[in-house]
């Protein structure tokens, strides 16, 4: 059995510690489960030391209308931990897109906020299809956009205004 380390009246106040990077995830219906998991999974393993899973040095929220889930292209559910508003309290807004096929159903709230955010200066990032979101929102145009080979030519035909790697 483990005994719990006793506490000294020396040991100082832990400290709180200020975020450094706070980021903001939208998640679009059927979205890659994969493509979300990586990138958070990633932001938990920097946010902390000693493998605590703790928010300390990045932030992340799940935005989103807290009383729904948002369901992945694999069926797997995730409920939003944050509302979404006041974008510019995020310095990056991650958009995970997933499946195509049948359309993106992406809430016209998603397209406001996502402008919104960028009128702020808040830097904005799309997985796997996220992209499209951006796109389909304006913002893209000019830019030169990263898509997977398999959507590059859908992108290009439905984006001609948006440089594609």
């Amino acid at each position: 059995m483990a005994r719990k380390p006793k506490s000294s009246p020396e040991s100082p106040p832990a400290q709180k510690v200020e975020a450094k990077l706070r980021v903001g995830f939208l998640l679009t219906p059927r979205f890659t489960l994969v493509a979300f998991a990586g990138f958070v999974d990633a932001l938990r393993l920097a946010a902390d030391e000693g493998d605590r899973s703790r928010q300390r040095l990045c932030t992340w929220a799940i935005l989103g209308n807290e009383d729904t889930v948002v369901t992945s292209s694999c069926g797997a559910s995730v409920r939003p931990t944050a509302p979404m508003e006041s974008p510019q309290v995020y310095d990056y807004l991650v958009v995970v897109g997933g499946l195509l096929h049948g359309g993106q159903q992406v809430p016209r709230s998603v397209y406001a906020f996502l402008r919104e955010a960028a009128a702020h200066g808040v830097k904005l990032v799309g997985l796997c299809t996220g992209s499209f979101v951006l796109a389909r929102a304006g913002l893209l145009d000019g830019h030169l956009a990263c898509v997977s080979w398999f959507h590059r030519e859908g992108f290009a035909a439905e984006f001609p205004e948006c440089r594609v790697l």
